[in-house]
């Protein structure tokens, strides 16, 4: 009987031994890596540059064709006094965001806040009128600066696994700074005005976003902002009341171009 028992614990043994020995030798699958998914919150920053213009018009008072010549003084002011200014600087700042991804479409929203440095401005040397004209030579000043900019923007987009292109648009909100003073040769009848105020206007454009390391993704974006126009008021310093006035419009429009990082939870 004790024979029997150790024979039988001997062959048990030795299959158990067979068993795990073939178990081992057999290969082992490596786990399956996570796909990424664009849903959900994230932040981030951004730097970029913007180029723009800063388009003027200006519509003189009745004064300078009742006290001047009606034919050329008029036009002699707003042909120089109107023109197009060139915007340049750079700007940045973060960004808030949510995306919600169905299967390879991404639909999302994100607000930013930039500090920006957009600027441009003239300055001319007095500029002779037309033969025949009665209004003095006058040199021209303007400037023209977007001091912040933030965006809502609505964002669309289709996904690659983690690679990212969308369009985006949406509402812009920014500070617009304007001035103009116009100069007299004689040093008289000098027109100068100004404007600081929160203009808000809208914004459209596109952008790419792929993921870096861990939670980090990069993004390279374009935006076209239009945030329409400001205007300044003035009247001749030394004739006040009698029409020597100016109103000048400076319609303000951006292309911004920024990359950016952004960390998604």
């Amino acid at each position: 009987m004790r024979l029997k028992l150790t024979s039988f614990l001997t062959i048990a043994l030795s299959l158990g031994g067979a068993h795990i020995a073939s178990a081992a030798d057999m290969p082992v699958k490596a786990p399956m890596a996570a796909v990424w998914s664009w849903t959900g919150f994230y932040i981030g920053g951004n730097v970029g540059y913007g180029w723009g213009n800063g388009d003027l018009s200006l519509v003189p008072g009745p004064g300078w064709a009742a006290f001047g010549n009606p034919a050329t003084d008029p036009g002699y002011l707003v042909a120089n006094g109107s023109p197009n200014l060139k915007l340049r600087g750079a700007l940045g700042g973060a960004q808030v965001g949510y995306n919600f991804q169905l299967n390879n479409f991404v639909l999302g929203a994100e607000a930013d806040f930039s500090f920006a440095g957009i600027d441009g401005g003239r300055t001319t040397g007095f500029i002779a009128p037309p033969p025949g004209a009665l209004i003095d030579n006058r040199a021209f000043n303007e400037s023209d600066r977007l001091q912040w900019l933030a965006t809502f923007r609505g964002r669309l987009g289709y996904a690659a696994q983690s690679f990212l292109i969308y369009a985006t648009g949406g509402l812009a909100v920014g500070r617009h700074e304007f001035s103009q003073t116009i100069f007299n040769a004689g040093n008289f009848n000098t027109n100068a005005g100004s404007v600081n105020t929160t203009k808000t206007g809208w914004t459209v454009g596109g952008g790419v976003e792929a993921k870096l390391a861990g939670n980090w993704t990069a993004k390279a974006e374009y935006l076209y902002v239009d945030l329409g126009s400001v205007s300044v008021f003035s009247d001749s310093n030394t004739a006040p009341g009698f029409g020597l006035t100016v109103n000048t419009s400076s319609k303000l429009t951006a292309n911004i171009l920024r990359a950016g990082l952004n960390y998604h939870f």
